[in-house]
């Protein structure tokens, strides 16, 4: 059988966030895996203009989902590379899957090393995030905004980057100097770093909302 690099990238991404199965840890939810392989392939295409997969994204319920090629790979990959746990929700009865890495791989992952350095750095940032987080950080993309239900997303819009105004960087570089004076988590402290390293529009100011949530959290747990 052959597994292209789509089938790596997903594979490697379940194993790096949820290695084991263990309800316990929880595992990752197929709208999350979608939203971080959205987020691999949208910054992959603004550094080389092609995807990392060849997943074709639509906008759907919880924004980008690949929703016709997407269950296959799953599918495909499940009792070996992937294993999928079935769940119920309890307030509505619901069935959903969660995700754990598979113990009876018939691969190693390899990736090209632009999509590897690119899928760590997705992992580094939101690989401990709330959906919650995931999702309102991705329907604050240029790409995604404006779009309708089941409308094809075009990644060449990634391409249009804006200018980015030095005045709104500098000013918010310079509330981070007060900012990291507050006890923060280490996924708010990741956020915070990338958004340094790479002082894109996009990074500053999804950073710059975590630690307001960060901020506000601490305050009530100290009241």
């Amino acid at each position: 059988m052959h597994f292209d690099q789509t089938d790596h990238l997903i594979s490697y991404l379940i194993g790096k966030i949820v290695p084991h199965a263990d309800i316990r840890r929880g595992g990752i939810l197929a709208v999350s895996l979608a939203k971080l392989l959205f987020l691999i392939d949208y910054e992959h295409f603004k550094a080389t203009g092609k995807q990392a997969s060849d997943l074709t994204y639509i906008w759907y319920k919880h924004g980008p989902y690949p929703l016709t090629d997407f269950e296959p790979r799953l599918a495909e990959l499940e009792g070996h590379e992937i294993v999928r746990l079935p769940m119920e929700r309890v307030i509505d009865g619901r069935p959903y899957s969660l995700f754990y890495a598979g113990r009876s791989p018939r691969y190693t992952p390899s990736l090209p090393e632009s999509v590897k350095e690119i899928a760590d750095r997705v992992i580094f940032i939101f690989g401990e995030a709330s959906q919650e987080t995931l999702l309102e950080y991705v329907y604050s993309l240029e790409i995604v905004k404006g779009l309708e239900l089941m409308q094809p997303i075009d990644f060449t819009r990634a391409l249009a980057k804006p200018e980015v105004d030095e005045t709104f960087l500098n000013t918010v570089l310079e509330e981070f100097k007060g900012e990291l004076t507050q006890p923060l988590s280490p996924e708010h402290i990741k956020a915070v770093q990338q958004s340094l390293e790479e002082s894109t529009n996009e990074n500053i100011e999804t950073a710059k909302q975590m630690l307001s949530w960060q901020r506000a959290a601490f305050r009530l747990n100290s009241s």
